[in-house]
């Protein structure tokens, strides 16, 4: 453990200097992937039985809970005794490990969104995992382990099951002007056989029964679940929502599951989970929620990315440096009116880090080679708040307070300009200092009543993981599909339907493996 206090200049220093150290691209050269032969890989699972394939059939009826391709049709020839066993086995071990492979590391590709191809250390890895569970007659068990270890996927599962179940009678809404209470009519009905659908309107309700406060909770239930501002009221976007059909539902769910399938299986014992379209940041121990907190994002122009790092340290009363997009407008603020530099409390920086006075200021160089930078000291004006959490990343995007804290009640919370403002900070922070000498939340407090910038080095680095997620599993077993604010689930839909069209139009169900080669059922 160690702080460290700083003063103004070397702060601004200090903070900048770590956000730029990791936008430099990465040049160094990687070797290309060595992809496995997946008929070679597969022919190594042995100690087949007539159990043992009766298994991997049942196992693959159950595929479409997962959100991947029908396997039907492959099962039912596991199935079938009037084919030879040993092509029977062939086809089972085939099956298991592509279904191995696909559930621990996804249909397709993350970065590319093509169909995934498993490498040689990942297919001898499930090899192994396999192998053993033939040897021990426990093979569920071991594609119950190559499934995503995060607390929702069982839950969006059971969800999958649901929506196709309900898909026949899925209810609509007519289109037309909002409703609210007072209105009556066949729009409203439509509106109450949707919510009763969705559990949160019982079915005792009348035909012709106008809107009344029974049905606006219901839709402010709904609107609240999704992130939309709670009116009561069935507006255009509330409308939108509800009338999402069910198989852009099952569409949605199965590209939600394919992405926990990409998360890194090892979370971390001590890790930070933020889900940028719920709004909400969640710090895990043990496996166990330890805290949750609402969060504020970027918005749609400067929409937060998505990605995993480690946090290395905290300041406490952090400097503000401003990033050149919030600099250029303000520089230009502070030549027509200068006093905005005392008013604001901000601080110029030359390129040697020496501190310039408003006055100082050479304009001439504006627009060619602009020396100068910005800073704001810590205060109750400066937008990082009390502390902010620094886990390095080429976006240079953090957790920090902000001094807006009245905007947490808003249920859309994208005001931030990419960062992620936290709700509570200072009790963050003491969890993420847990166990760390000398730094009890008394000691914390102490330190933020003051104005001393403080960094505080982590002892144990913490991984901060930044998802987007649409649909979510909540601890009670309810689901709940979000507001698709930052417009991203699109693509990764139709890249994920893509792959499983292609997959399930392959002949009998099991046309090509990830190799490419072709894998005939045929004899």
């Amino acid at each position: 453990m160690m702080a460290m206090l700083l003063g103004p200049a070397a702060a601004a220093d200090e903070d900048m200097a770590s956000e730029a150290a990791d936008i430099s691209p990465v040049t160094a050269e990687r070797a290309p992937p060595r992809y496995a032969d997946m008929t070679a890989m597969a022919a190594r699972l042995s100690g087949w039985t007539p159990e043992a394939v009766a298994d991997v059939a049942g196992i693959l009826f159950e595929v479409p809970a997962d959100g991947l391709p029908n396997q039907d049709a492959l099962a039912e020839a596991l199935l079938d005794g009037a084919r030879p066993f040993d092509r029977r086995a062939g086809l089972a071990a085939q099956a298991l490990l592509r279904l191995a492979g696909w559930l621990e590391f996804g249909l397709i590709d993350q970065d590319t969104l093509e169909l995934r191809r498993l490498g040689e250390d990942e297919a001898a890895m499930l090899v192994r995992r396999l192998q053993a569970a033939l040897e021990t007659g426990r093979i569920r068990a071991a594609i119950d382990e190559s499934r995503p270890q995060v607390r929702d996927y069982d839950i969006l599962r059971a969800e999958m099951l649901r929506v196709l179940a309900l898909r026949p009678i899925w209810p609509h809404i007519d289109s037309g002007a909002s409703l609210g209470p007072g209105d009556a009519g066949v729009r409203v009905d439509q509106l109450r056989a949707r919510l009763s659908a969705e559990g949160l309107l019982s079915h005792d309700w009348r035909e012709g029964q106008a809107y009344d406060t029974r049905l606006a909770t219901a839709v402010r239930r709904y609107q609240g679940r999704v992130n939309l501002s709670p009116t009561g009221r069935l507006d255009q976007i509330t409308l939108r929502q509800l009338n999402i059909s069910p198989e852009q539902r099952i569409a949605q769910l199965r590209a939600n599951l394919e992405q926990r399938r990409w998360r890194t299986r090892q979370l971390g014992y001590r890790h930070i989970w933020v889900n940028l379209a719920d709004f909400r940041l969640e710090a895990w121990e043990d496996g166990q929620l330890a805290r949750e907190h609402q969060v504020m994002i970027g918005g749609q122009a400067s929409s937060t990315p998505e990605f995993s790092e480690e946090m290395q340290y905290i300041v406490l009363n952090p400097w503000w440096g401003l990033p050149s997009g919030s600099a250029r407008p303000r520089f230009q603020s502070i030549r027509r009116n200068p006093r905005i530099v005392n008013d604001r409390g901000f601080r110029i920086f030359d390129r040697s880090g020496q501190a310039v006075s408003v006055w100082e200021v050479d304009w001439s160089r504006w627009g060619r080679d602009w020396p100068y930078r910005l800073s704001q000291p810590p205060g109750p004006t400066n937008p990082m708040g009390e502390v902010k959490f620094i886990f390095p990343n080429r976006y240079n995007v953090y957790i920090h307070d902000t001094i807006e804290r009245d905007r947490f009640v808003r249920t859309r919370r994208d005001f931030s300009a990419g960062c992620i403002r936290v709700r509570d900070p200072l009790a963050l922070a003491s969890w993420v200092l847990e166990g760390q000498a000398d730094w009890s939340r008394d000691r914390i407090d102490a330190v933020v009543a003051g104005n001393t910038p403080t960094v505080v080095w982590l002892d144990r680095r913490i991984p901060v993981h930044i998802a987007y997620w649409t649909v979510v599993g909540d601890s009670d077993g309810q689901v709940r599909y979000l507001h698709d604010l930052y417009r991203r689930d699109g693509r990764v839909i139709d890249a994920y339907s893509s792959a499983f069209q292609r997959i399930s139009a392959e002949p009998a169900g099991f046309g090509s493996d990830l190799s490419g080669r072709v894998v005939s059922m045929r004899h």
